[in-house]
C-alpha cells in the first residue's frame, strides 16, 4: 500500500487531528472484534482502518 499524501488526508477531514482520531477510533473498534483471530496485529488494523475512511465507508463526523 502507498501510504495516502496530506493533501488526500486533508481532503476528508477538517484537520490532520480529526483523521488521526477517527482512524485511531475505528482501529480500536477493528482490534476488539479481531482481537481473538490468529492472524491479529495492530499495525493491519490501523492501515485497515485509515483504507475505509479513505474510500469513504467509514465517515468521520465533526
Amino acid at each position: 500500500m502507498i501510504p495516502p499524501s496530506t493533501k488526500q488526508i486533508m481532503d476528508i477531514g477538517d484537520s490532520k487531528y480529526a483523521v488521526v482520531v477517527a482512524v485511531a477510533r475505528r482501529a480500536r473498534a477493528l482490534s476488539e472484534s479481531k482481537k481473538n483471530d490468529e492472524d491479529y496485529r495492530l499495525s493491519s488494523m490501523v492501515t485497515e482502518a485509515l483504507d475505509e475512511i479513505i474510500a469513504g465507508t467509514i465517515k468521520i463526523s465533526s
